[in-house]
């Protein structure tokens, strides 16, 4: 009963949120460190798997290790167990919130922070489009809602990719309390 009562106290909304935002801003560092090195978007083709295999790994294992930290702080804010499906939800507010905060970044990004990256990955586009007018015109219409698509992508594919995360993350981080009307661990060896 008391466990209820400490599930129902805590919550790992805050812990959530504030890991989130810092994913989300050295997200935003690893944006201008791949432009630095000229695997920005307009230059993603002509890199090397490795450098692609190395940029995804530095991408999600923090957001994987994010994820993991938030579910574990949370279980022994709760006395040292947490339910699969309370593992699952502080998990996913990882998720949902740096898919949010990456998107509003990468929007601040293109239109404030480099709005020439977005033109640079526009004219890499029509050059590879080539003599099609077809393909360039489509490009060119497309071209003002390239930033809304990009947000959107990221958005869903950060909360998407925590959410299949979180589940495999919950199912390890979980640990039943085996005497649920003992308050503390400690206390279940006084209850025997």
């Amino acid at each position: 009963m008391e466990q209820q009562l400490a599930q129902a106290q805590k919550k790992p909304n805050l812990l959530a949120f504030q890991v989130a935002l810092l994913y989300s801003f050295y997200n935003l560092a690893l944006v201008y460190l791949s432009e630095a090195m000229g695997m920005g978007g307009a230059n993603y083709e002509n890199v090397s798997v490795g450098m692609k295999i190395l940029s995804t790994a530095l991408t999600y294992v923090p957001f994987l290790a994010g994820i993991i930290y938030v579910q574990t702080k949370h279980r022994s804010e709760l006395g040292g167990y947490i339910t699969f499906g309370r593992a699952f939800s502080a998990g996913f507010k990882v998720a949902a919130y740096a898919g949010l905060f990456i998107a509003l970044i990468t929007a601040l990004y293109y239109k404030v922070l480099s709005p020439g990256s977005m033109d640079a990955i526009i004219d890499a586009a029509i050059a590879k489009a080539g003599n099609n007018e077809q393909q360039v015109k489509g490009i060119e219409m497309m071209s003002k809602y390239m930033i809304l698509f990009m947000v959107f992508g990221l958005a869903v594919t950060f909360t998407i990719s925590g959410l299949i995360i979180s589940l495999i993350s919950a199912a390890i981080v979980k640990r039943e309390n085996p005497n649920p009307f003992a308050s503390h661990p400690s206390d279940q060896f006084e209850a025997n």
